[in-house]
């Protein structure tokens, strides 16, 4: 054991943050893996050099630093997260959407911009990622049949929700881990409503500028199949199964063609669970091996005829394609998906689904290169082939996303009604303050459970794992922040630097530098350790401390700037085939109305 000075243990609490965000910007690992990474590092740290209070007790021993697991907010965060999973697996929702688009079957922007006000309102009371995903493929199909770019809409779809974040304390995690630590170190509550006044006007503003400017700011984007193939006139794509009869068994590609083949392009040889993606120079065809080409319907005519292998279509202008024809389509690797962690290969996807997958793409980047050994992560857009049966059974699996949505009936409609009744008296119940957010939650999973809307295992794998680890780190994190006395270093050195500043221009800078930094490390992360600075500030300045506390809940929800700063950012990253660029083109210009309209109507609301 070793002591340090007080003003050391400032300085190194201030460099363990930073370097803690900086590892949480890196994207090569896991969240999960950096949370741990982080965690070990802070209960070693303060085991050899404890922080010791008045009574020579350690203040940062292991049972406070892992305190987290135990925190209300992360428990209630946990519960909201199954509560919304277990509504958007009983698809209780599709019903009312159906019956809405057919009152439009033509007015494609009346649809989309309803939508998005649609998913703003719901963004309020339910995690914002399962309602992105339910829209996702909705919004998805209504541009198709309008002739529209989908780019310009996902973004949309994913800043709705965040803006629809901002009106209620179960809006989004962010929300509740404020509200958790301003108890904690201030001992004064949120309510359920408390900001919803001011954080409606913002969410409004904010949709206006989405609505108006999607279609001038976001430009069109090329599908998976379309990059993939590279070559407007092969827009046939077939798969040829190598029958034992077949010329091409023992033959290998010279300079990447096959006989017979030479004006197709090849996209991916798929042998049992592996795939082979070009070049092909020394890969050696066997009988059964499948070839996913990309031909023109002349020049499929000419392989016909040769005797090469059995051969199965797909051609996205034919309609009265039976079951057994193939058909192509982009799905979405879900947050909540067993498929993520584990490669293509080894969920032996194509005997799982009766697919195969020909091309990947995660964020901006298409992946064809050891694709099948890559593991998956949410969000990563495959693009599948199969025949329409099983396509169409994609839908019914929580681990993909198919892009094309269709209608189904509710395959249990008093289950689907009990979910969304468990959910909404979990609601009445929070927001009433009957009883506490917690308990509420609880409750409402263990309904879930009993009336079998979820099983125990569905219900645990609503849990996102790295959402928990980064909030039990980023608690451990402003514990440390708090304790130490960093917090109060950080404040006095804004308030140096703001000297003979009003608390209104304070406030203002304390916002633009939240807002800056929630796009560069995750919001969960920016809330806990903003929080005790804000009290801090507040505190000095003879201001409410909760004034301050709710200007951090709006400045933290700001994350549109870059793809890396909120999940739903990400899901729809790949579906819109969006490229980082997009991402500031489009969010600044909303990062800055946001700030301006929370300067004009924030000092009115709470006269500062």
């Amino acid at each position: 054991m070793f002591n340090l000075e007080n003003d050391t243990f400032v300085y190194l609490s201030l460099l363990i943050a930073f370097f803690s965000m900086v590892f949480y910007a890196i994207d090569k690992f896991s969240m999960a893996f950096k949370s741990i990474v982080i965690l070990t590092f802070l209960l070693i740290f303060f085991s050899i050099f404890p922080f010791r209070g008045e009574e020579n007790q350690n203040l940062l021993n292991p049972q406070s630093i892992l305190n987290g697991f135990s925190n209300t907010s992360l428990i209630t965060v946990i519960s909201l997260l199954i509560l919304g999973q277990g509504v958007v697996n009983t698809r209780v929702l599709d019903g009312f959407i159906s019956n809405f688009l057919q009152y439009f079957p033509n007015n494609s922007t009346i649809v989309i911009i309803v939508s998005l006000i649609f998913v703003l309102i719901l963004s309020a009371f339910i995690n914002n990622t399962p309602v992105v995903i339910i829209f996702i493929p909705i919004l998805q199909s209504v541009v198709k049949k309008s002739n529209q770019s989908i780019g310009r809409y996902l973004m949309p779809l994913s800043y709705a929700a965040i803006l629809g974040g901002m009106i209620t304390i179960i809006g989004s995690s962010t929300n509740l881990l404020v509200s958790d630590s301003l108890k904690r170190y201030s001992d004064i509550e949120i309510s359920f409503f408390e900001f919803a006044f001011p954080g409606t006007i913002i969410a409004l503003c904010g949709l206006a500028y989405i609505i108006i400017f999607s279609k001038f700011l976001l430009i069109d984007r090329s599908p998976i199949s379309n990059q993939l193939v590279k070559d407007g006139k092969n827009n046939f794509i077939t798969k040829i199964i190598i029958n034992d009869n077949s010329k091409l068994i023992g033959k290998k590609a010279n300079e990447g063609k096959l006989e017979g083949l030479e004006n197709s392009k090849i996209l991916m040889i798929q042998r049992g669970e592996h795939a082979e993606h070009g070049p092909f120079y020394s890969f050696i065809l066997e009988q059964g091996d499948i070839l996913v080409i990309s031909t023109s319907r002349e020049q499929l005519t000419s392989i016909l005829s040769q005797n090469i292998g059995s051969i199965e279509s797909f051609d996205e202008n034919e309609e009265d394609q039976d079951s057994k024809n193939q058909v192509i389509t982009e799905a979405m690797v879900t947050p909540s998906s067993s498929l993520v962690g584990n490669t293509i290969e080894n969920v032996s996807f194509r005997y799982r689904y009766d697919c195969i997958v020909i091309g990947l793409q995660r964020k901006s980047k298409i992946i064809t290169t050891n694709m099948g050994e890559l593991p998956l992560e949410p969000g990563d857009t495959l693009l599948i082939q199969g025949d329409k049966k099983s396509i169409k059974a994609l839908r019914t699996k929580s681990d993909l996303l198919p892009m094309e949505w269709t209608t189904s009936e509710i395959q249990n409609k008093n289950i689907a009604q009990i979910s969304i009744f468990i959910f909404l008296s979990v609601v009445v119940l929070g927001a009433l303050e009957i009883l506490p957010l917690v308990v509420a939650s609880l409750i409402g999973v263990v309904s879930m459970i009993t009336f079998k809307v979820l099983s125990v295992r569905q219900a645990l794998r609503s849990v996102d794992h790295n959402l928990l680890l980064l909030i039990v780190t980023s608690l451990a994190l402003g514990k440390v922040i708090q304790v130490t006395g960093a917090a109060n270093f950080l404040s006095e050195w804004l308030l140096n630097i703001l000297h003979g500043s009003s608390p209104l221009t304070i406030l203002l800078c304390f916002y633009a530098l939240v807002s800056l930094t929630t796009n560069f490390i995750s919001n969960n992360a920016c809330a806990v350790l903003f929080t005790p600075i804000a009290i801090d500030i507040a505190e000095k300045l003879n201001v409410d401390p909760k004034i301050f506390a709710i200007a951090l809940i709006f400045s933290v929800n700001t994350s549109f700037a870059t793809p890396l700063a909120y999940q739903t950012n990400l899901l729809v990253m790949g579906p819109g085939h969006y490229k980082f660029i997009d991402y500031v083109k489009f969010g600044l210009p909303l990062t800055f109305i946001c700030w301006l309209v929370f300067f004009l109507i924030f000092p009115l609301i709470y006269n500062i």
